[in-house]
């Protein structure tokens, strides 16, 4: 009875086992072999030891047993640590810069489709789907290679490209494209998507044209939607180069300044003055005023809802650290701790803990000194 007992067991563990994805153990060129004999295609997951989601993977996505039945009769699957072995290789030849990226080959090692990031089995197993049918890479090169240039088309083509963080082609593809449109079809509603999603970059040809033909795209969708996009765009630019400047000496600054400075003017936005003031907060440190800034932030940003008045206040923190003298310093803490009460900023959070013992222990140094 012990020895059924045991066997039924073993015999479940081989099931289960069966039931996961199975991964071939050969080098690449084996697998590929492999895979040509069997006129299978190759699914490679690139991964690395230190990745946290594609551990993740492994343990909910790949041991699932609609998971293994699927992958299992349709791929020779392969698994490969990007930096050890061969991996080096392969990780340049398919341009693999982010973990875990997911591979479907053709027997030949030729790119079918790529997908990048965890996911659950339910999106994995759909993603694998479009991967090997009319929604993959393949499929979608080829029709744009023979001249499909339908909105719809094109707008999944480059959302393709982007899930699988290839964006030089990405951009390719959005250049060539807009390149072939008039100025009634850029503006139109079936290109709106296309813009809003992936036309972000101010350097962008494209995005200089949505600032020139801000109109024309308020007329096709609504101003509304159009200022939405273009503030979601530029605010975590600016915010995130003003902070660069003011804590790391960001290169070029002043010209910077300026280009978001003509950027958010010519948009003529809602919300615009908020975007303008944080480059001006920014020009007056660059310009060595802190005693302007103290006031900016004093008058200006004293109006502002507290969402918008936590930037500043870091941007402010980091001015008065760097350049600030004992008694701008202690003007600084002032109007921080002020600010503070009015936005029910608790000084017992470690982040505005950390400000005001900055600050504090600034002026009493410079004291000393």
């Amino acid at each position: 009875m012990y020895k059924i007992l045991i066997g039924l067991f073993l015999s479940v563990l081989c099931l289960q086992a069966k039931c996961q994805m199975q991964f071939d153990e050969g080098s690449f060129s084996e697998v590929l072999a492999k895979a040509k004999q069997e006129k299978r295609m190759v699914f490679m997951d690139c991964y690395t030891s230190w990745c946290g989601p594609c551990k993740m993977m492994v343990q909910d996505v790949f041991s699932q047993e609609d998971v293994g039945q699927f992958m299992n009769t349709r791929f020779v699957n392969v698994k490969l640590d990007m930096e050890k072995g061969e991996g080096r290789e392969l990780a340049k030849k398919y341009q693999v810069k982010v973990y875990p990226t997911f591979l479907i080959l053709n027997e030949d090692g030729e790119v079918i489709h790529k997908m990048v990031g965890g996911m659950k089995a339910e999106e994995f197993l759909q993603n694998v789907q479009n991967g090997i049918g009319e929604h993959s890479l393949y499929s979608y090169e080829k029709r744009y290679a023979d001249g499909e240039r339908d909105p719809q088309f094109v707008y999944s083509y480059i959302e393709t490209l982007a899930r699988a963080f290839m964006k030089e082609r990405m951009e390719e593809v959005l250049h060539e494209y807009w390149g072939t449109l008039t100025d009634q079809e850029k503006s139109c509603k079936e290109n709106w998507m296309l813009v809003k999603r992936f036309v972000k970059n101010p350097a962008l040809p494209e995005y200089k044209y949505l600032l020139e033909h801000k109109k024309d795209f308020d007329a096709a969708v609504s101003k509304d939607s159009v200022d939405r996009k273009i503030y979601d765009d530029l605010f975590p630019l600016i915010v995130n180069d003003c902070n660069e400047i003011i804590f790391h000496d960001k290169v070029n600054a002043a010209q910077l300044l300026e280009t978001y400075e003509v950027c958010v003017t010519r948009s003529g936005i809602a919300g615009q003055d908020y975007l303008l003031d944080i480059v001006e907060f920014t020009k007056v440190f660059l310009s060595g005023d802190l005693k302007k800034a103290l006031k900016m932030y004093d008058k200006k940003f004293s109006r502002l809802d507290s969402d918008a008045r936590f930037d500043v206040t870091l941007q402010l923190n980091g001015m008065l650290i760097r350049k600030g003298d004992a008694k701008m310093c202690k003007r600084g803490l002032e109007l921080i701790e002020k600010t503070m009460k009015d936005c029910g900023w608790s000084v017992d959070d470690p982040l505005f803990a950390a400000v005001v013992s900055g600050l504090k222990d600034k002026f009493k140094d410079d004291k000393d000194e």
